[in-house]
């Protein structure tokens, strides 16, 4: 496996993204990227927060599944219930993670956070993101794109102290092929890249290190939020 990330603070005067890859003790990576709530203090503090005890939780077991991951978000969610009662200050993160082992690799998502997965440069899979015109659209209440683009930024789950608003999706990818790619991105990525576009970029690029340059280089000059990312090649 080997990875290429970049964080930055975009045009925010803090980075609230945090990114974590660790090597699991069962033999097995863990790759997340959280990202600190807009609109709520200290978003760095909880999204290091839920990543530091995601890897806790999940480094102990022998076996990782869905419950289990599951497990890991309700303690996150606990903890920085503690700390929001300690400093009286609301806090949230939405966060996105792989877990990769040889033959496949368990994505899960809470919120905003995305998760791509390209093979032969070509989009397989994105994760849908837990917003409230992701439900707008999936129940036909507004249809109309001008009507609903105002709610793009409001998600529907997070982890922010309440266990019942932070059930994650999960998607397994059993059929790892060499040199597939993936690719873990805050909102402020793909704010201003679609997947296609990426897959673009990839395609007219002479490596990855190359197309994610490029990628990074336009973010610089245009993301006005936080932008982190991690690709993984298989």
């Amino acid at each position: 496996m080997k990875t290429i990330t970049f964080s930055h603070t975009g045009k925010r005067q803090t980075n609230q993204d945090s990114i974590l890859i660790s090597t699991l003790s069962s033999e097995k990576y863990l790759l997340i990227v959280a990202d600190g709530m807009g609109g709520y203090s200290n978003g760095d503090i909880a999204a290091k927060l839920t990543n530091d005890v995601i890897l806790s939780v999940l480094d102990g077991m022998n076996e990782i599944n869905y419950d289990g991951i599951q497990l890991a978000i309700d303690n996150s969610n606990v903890l920085l219930r503690e700390k929001i009662e300690a400093i009286q200050s609301k806090m949230g993160a939405t966060v996105g993670g792989i877990i990769l082992s040889k033959q496949n690799a368990l994505c899960f998502w809470v919120g905003d956070v995305q998760i791509f997965h390209f093979r032969n440069n070509k989009l397989k899979f994105e994760s849908k993101s837990h917003t409230l015109i992701n439900e707008m659209k999936s129940t036909s209440i507004i249809n109309d794109p001008d009507k609903i683009v105002k709610y793009k930024h409001i998600v529907t789950r997070s982890i922010n102290g309440d266990i019942t608003n932070s059930t994650a999706d999960f998607h397994l990818i059993e059929d790892l092929q060499k040199e597939d790619l993936l690719i873990i991105c805050s909102d402020g990525v793909h704010d201003i890249f679609s997947p296609i576009q990426i897959q673009q970029i990839l395609n007219t690029s002479d490596n990855n290190q190359e197309a994610m340059s490029r990628i990074e280089k336009r973010l610089h000059n245009e993301a006005s939020d936080n932008f982190s990312l991690i690709l993984i090649e298989v």
